[in-house]
C-alpha cells in the first residue's frame, strides 16, 4: 500500500464512546455487525492526538546470476542488460521509503581464481550491502556496471550464502522484514546441483527463526526449477518472465510485485505515548470514497483469518511487535489510494 495514508490516534479509554459494550476486556464482534467485517467506530471523538504510523522496514537481498548465458540476447538487449536495467528502475522508483537493498552475484571466484566458488561464505558477503533506498542505489549502479555475464551457474552455495547472509541481518534489525531474492535464467550447473538439495535450502530457510523468504525471479525458458524453490522458500511459485517479451519491464514488474507481496500490511506498533494495553487496540480502515470508516475485527492468527471479509492479528499474541492485516483485508485496502488505516488505542479491541 505505498500511498495510502497511515495515522495512528492516540486516545483515552472511553467505551462507551467508543462502540459495543465491552466483552470483559474486548468488544464482540459477532453480533449485529455482519461478522466484524461492517462494524464503524467513532474513534476521532475519542481521540486526543495523532501521530502517523509507521510501515515496518522492508530489507532485500538479491543474488543475481552472472552467468554467460545471461548474454544471451533478447528484445531490446540481452538477459543481462534487460534485467540490471530494470533493478536501476526499481531503484530509482519513487515511494520507496523503508526499502533497504543488497546485492551479490553468482558465481564468484573460487580459490583458485579461475573456478567458480562453491563456499557459501562467500556468497554470504554483499558485494553492495544492505542499505536503505534512495542512497543505495548509486552504488548498486556503480556495481552493476563492474559486472558482466561470464560465470556457470552455482545456484546452490549462492542461495545459501544469501540466506544465511539474510538470517544475519534480520537477527541484527529484529523490527524488519527481510527477504531474499534469486534471479536467474537457468539450471544448476555447477556445485551441488541436486533439486532437492537447493529446494531444502530454500525450506530451511523460511522454517528457521528468523524465518527468511526466498522468493524467485527465473528468465528464460531454463527455468522449470525454479517454482518448487519458491515453494520451498514460502513464496508459492517464481515470477517467470517470458524472453520473447519485453524482458526489462517483466523483470520491474516481478521486483514490485515482490516488494508488496513481502511487506503486505505490516505495521508497527506505536511505542512512543507509553506502554501498550494489546486489549485496547483497534485497526480502522476509512474509504478513500468518503464511505463509512470499517472497524477490522481481531483474530487470533493468520491460520483464523477469513477467506473473504476483514481481519487482523498480532505477529507474537505473546509479545506483539507487529500488526498484520489479513490478506483479505490487505489486497482491498492496498488498492485505495486515497483512503487511510487508523490503529486506535485506548477502546477495548473489537474481536471476531
Amino acid at each position: 500500500m505505498s500511498n495510502t495514508r497511515f495515522v495512528v490516534g492516540i486516545f483515552a479509554f472511553a467505551a462507551a464512546a467508543c462502540g459495543p459494550k465491552p466483552v470483559g476486556n474486548q468488544i464482540d464482534a459477532s453480533g449485529g455487525g455482519g461478522g466484524g467485517g461492517g462494524l464503524t467506530v467513532d474513534a476521532p471523538a475519542c481521540a486526543t492526538s495523532v501521530v502517523t504510523a509507521e510501515q515496518v522496514a522492508l530489507d532485500l537481498y538479491v543474488m543475481l546470476d552472472q552467468s554467460s548465458s545471461m548474454d544471451e540476447s533478447v528484445s531490446g538487449g540481452t538477459k543481462w542488460s534487460a534485467v540490471t536495467g530494470a533493478l536501476t528502475t526499481f531503484l530509482g522508483q519513487s515511494g520507496l521509503t523503508g526499502v533497504s537493498v543488497g546485492l551479490q552475484y553468482f558465481g564468484l571466484p573460487g580459490p583458485d581464481g579461475f573456478d567458480d566458488s562453491c563456499t557459501a561464505s562467500d556468497y554470504a558477503v554483499a558485494d553492495v550491502e544492505i542499505a536503505a533506498l534512495p542512497g543505495v542505489a548509486s552504488a548498486i549502479n556503480s556495481s552493476l556496471g563492474q559486472h558482466s555475464p561470464s560465470t556457470a551457474t552455482p545456484t546452490s552455495a549462492a542461495l545459501q550464502g544469501a540466506v544465511d547472509h539474510a538470517k544475519s541481518w534480520a537477527q541484527a534489525h529484529t523490527t524488519d522484514t527481510v527477504a531474499v531474492i534469486l534471479a536467474t535464467d537457468g539450471e544448476p550447473t555447477e556445485c551441488d546441483t541436486s533439486l532437492t538439495s537447493i529446494d531444502n535450502i530454500a525450506k530451511a530457510a523460511v522454517m528457521g527463526t528468523p524465518s527468511i523468504p526466498t522468493f524467485v525471479i527465473g528468465v528464460g525458458s531454463s527455468t522449470s526449477n525454479l517454482n518448487a524453490i519458491a515453494a520451498a522458500g514460502g513464496t508459492t511459485s517464481a515470477f517467470l518472465v517470458d524472453t520473447g517479451g519485453n524482458v526489462n519491464q517483466q523483470f520491474l514488474d516481478a521486483m514490485n510485485a515482490i516488494r508488496h507481496a513481502a511487506l503486505g500490511c505490516v505495521y508497527s506498533i506505536p511505542t512512543g505515548n507509553g506502554p501498550v494495553d494489546y486489549n485496547e487496540v483497534n485497526i480502522v480502515y476509512q474509504p478513500g470514497n468518503g464511505g463509512q470508516p470499517v472497524t477490522l475485527p481481531y483474530v487470533m492468527s493468520k491460520a483464523n483469518c477469513p477467506a473473504t471479509g476483514n481481519g487482523w492479528y498480532y505477529d507474537n499474541p505473546a509479545a506483539p511487535t507487529q500488526i498484520i492485516l489479513c490478506d483479505s483485508s490487505c489486497s482491498g485496502i492496498e488498492v485505495d489510494q486515497s483512503g487511510s488505516v487508523n490503529i486506535t488505542l485506548g477502546c477495548a479491541t473489537i474481536v471476531q
